[in-house]
C-alpha cells in the first residue's frame, strides 16, 4: 500500500494548520511503517487530501479508480484547508459548510473528521460519503517545555520582555468579528503582552486594518510567523484566546494544550465532545464572558485547566493516528477488489 499525501497551500504559506496536520499524517505513516508519496507524479494506491484547492486532482484519482480520503474541519483557521463558511445574520453567528465542500466531499470515498459532533454537522449538511471520526493528534516532541533555547526564539525574534506574561490569540484577517474581547483585555492589562495571530492573506483586508487601528503599546497583530517561531510562543505563552466567531482550527487548539497554555475560547458547537469548559479549557458565548474568564484567569480566580489539557492533547501519540488510518485505507483498497 503506497498512499498519495497531497497538500499545496495558497500562495507561499506553508507554515499553517494545514501544513502541520500533512506533517502529523506522514509522520504518522511511517511510524507505522506505510508507504508515502507526496507527488501526484507517483504511483500510489490510495490518495490522502486535506484541502478544496485540489478538487481537479480528486476528480483525477477518482476517473482513475484511485481512493480517496479527504480530512475535513481540522483546519479552519487556515484559508488553504478550510471547508466552512462564517455567516453573519441580524440574530446569529451561524457556520455552514462552503458549496464547493459539499461537491467535494461527497465524491470522496471516505471523510475523516476530528469529532463525533463534527461528524453530525457533517451527516446534517448534505453529505453523503462515509464519514469516520478520527481525533486530533500532537506530535509531543515539538512541545518541550523544557526546552529553554526553543522558548527563547520568540523573545529574541520580536524583542519581547520575557518578565511580562504572554497572552497569544489566533485569527484571520478577513473576519475579525468577536475579537474585542481580546483587545479589552489588552487595554485592562497594560502589563502584560498580547500577540494576535493571523494568516495573512496576499492583501490584508481592510477588516483587520480597522482593527490594528485599535492597537495599544503592548497589543501587537502580526501574520503568523515561520513554525520554529509560532511554536516558540505558544511554549512562551500562559493564556491562548480564539476569540472571534468563525470555526477554530482544532489543529492549533491541540497545538496550545500540548504547549501547556490555559485555553480561553468561543462557544464551538463542533467540537463539543472534544473541548469541555472547565476541564480541559474555558467557554464563552459572549464577548463579555470572554473578557471577564479572561480576567478572572490572569487574576487566578478561577481553578486552571491546562494541565488536564496537556493530557488530551499528548495521550494519542502518531502511532495511534497511523494505526487508525491504516484502518481506513485497508478497508477501502479491500472493497476496491
Amino acid at each position: 500500500m503506497k498512499v498519495l499525501v497531497y497538500f499545496k497551500p495558497r500562495e507561499k504559506y506553508d507554515n499553517f494548520e494545514g501544513a502541520r496536520l500533512r506533517k502529523s499524517i506522514k509522520g504518522a505513516l511511517e511510524v507505522s511503517g506505510i508507504e508515502y508519496v507526496s507527488s501526484d507524479k507517483e504511483e500510489y494506491d490510495i490518495a490522502q487530501f486535506m484541502s478544496l484547492n485540489e478538487e481537479s486532482k480528486i476528480n483525477q484519482c477518482l476517473e482513475k479508480h484511485i481512493p480517496v480520503v479527504i480530512a475535513a474541519l481540522y483546519c479552519e483557521s487556515d484559508p488553504s484547508a478550510s471547508f466552512l463558511r462564517y455567516k453573519n445574520t441580524k440574530y446569529h453567528h451561524k457556520l455552514q459548510l462552503s458549496k464547493q465542500a459539499v461537491r467535494v466531499l461527497n465524491k470522496a470515498n471516505v471523510v475523516i473528521v476530528p469529532s463525533e459532533s463534527a461528524k453530525e454537522f457533517i451527516m446534517n449538511s448534505g453529505i453523503n460519503t462515509k464519514v469516520v471520526v478520527i481525533e486530533p493528534t500532537t506530535n509531543i516532541t515539538r512541545f518541550n517545555s523544557s526546552r529553554i533555547d526553543e522558548k527563547e526564539i520568540f523573545y529574541r525574534y520580536f524583542k519581547e520582555d520575557k518578565s511580562k506574561r504572554l497572552i497569544t490569540c489566533l485569527g484571520s484577517s478577513d473576519n475579525v468579528d468577536g475579537i474585542n474581547a481580546f483587545i479589552k483585555g489588552a487595554k485592562k492589562h497594560p502589563k502584560e503582552t498580547f500577540y494576535y495571530f493571523f494568516q495573512e492573506n496576499p492583501r490584508i483586508s481592510w477588516k483587520i486594518k480597522s482593527v490594528i487601528k485599535q492597537t495599544t503599546s503592548n497589543l501587537h497583530f502580526v501574520s503568523i510567523p515561520s513554525d520554529d517561531i509560532y511554536r516558540s510562543a505558544l511554549l512562551d505563552a500562559d493564556v491562548f484566546m480564539y476569540a472571534g466567531y468563525d470555526a477554530l482550527g482544532i489543529i492549533s487548539i491541540y497545538e496550545a494544550m500540548a504547549a501547556k497554555c490555559e485555553l480561553i475560547i468561543r462557544e464551538q458547537p463542533l467540537f463539543s465532545d472534544l473541548l469541555i469548559d472547565g476541564e480541559n479549557c474555558h467557554i464563552g458565548k459572549y464577548s463579555e464572558t470572554i473578557s471577564s474568564i479572561l480576567n478572572d484567569c490572569l487574576s487566578g480566580k478561577i481553578s486552571p485547566t491546562k494541565d488536564n489539557a496537556f493530557i488530551d492533547a499528548t495521550k494519542r501519540g502518531l502511532d495511534v493516528l497511523g494505526d487508525e488510518l491504516r484502518v481506513v485505507y485497508e478497508e477501502l483498497l479491500d472493497n476496491k477488489e
